[in-house]
């Protein structure tokens, strides 16, 4: 439980800030699935953000401020087209870890310009839309991730999904339907 508090702490935290500075973001990964379908745990944070020129050092500069020390890697990972910068932020003796995804294609600036704010706590937060979490779990494609598209899928009716807007970029971007 300790953990879980440090990790909704991280979070509001950088919520907080990246809504202070302007920063163009929304939350993803299993934030954003327990925001949007149910809750579910998580043990990092995932963020689409846009990055005029993704740099280690301009990564290292973003999160300063919020954790003491921060390690941001030496490079992105890129994992099905989707480049990630993990940074890893150390607060009270504790690890948080951040995953960036950069909103350098056409897809991803369209998911980041879609996003709608949601509350968390008394903090707005910014957030995918379910659609754009459907293909990015589309494309992740990973245990976890397939086992939060099939209960997307089993509510899609309660949920709304625009899944015309789905198969569109699903198509576009060559993944299985």
């Amino acid at each position: 439980m300790a953990a879980e508090s440090f990790l909704v702490r991280s979070l509001a935290t950088l919520i907080s800030e990246f809504n202070r500075r302007a920063v163009q973001y929304a939350l993803a990964g299993g934030w954003a699935f327990s925001a949007l379908v149910e809750p579910r745990a998580t043990t990092d944070i995932e963020l689409l953000m846009l990055v005029e020129q993704p740099s280690r050092e301009g990564l290292q500069s973003l999160f300063s401020s919020l954790f003491d020390p921060t390690v941001v890697h030496p490079a992105p990972m890129v994992f099905q087209g989707v480049s990630i910068w993990r940074c890893v932020g150390i607060a009270g003796g504790q690890e948080v870890v951040v995953d960036i995804l950069l909103a350098n294609s056409a897809y991803l600036r369209t998911a980041l310009a879609r996003r709608r704010t949601v509350a968390f706590g008394t903090l707005q937060v910014p957030i995918l839309t379910i659609e754009d979490l459907v293909v990015l779990k589309t494309i992740a494609g990973r245990l976890q991730d397939r086992a939060d598209l099939e209960k997307i899928w089993a509510r899609q009716g309660e949920l709304n999904l625009d899944v015309p807007y789905i198969e569109e970029w699903k198509a576009k971007l060559g993944l299985p339907g």
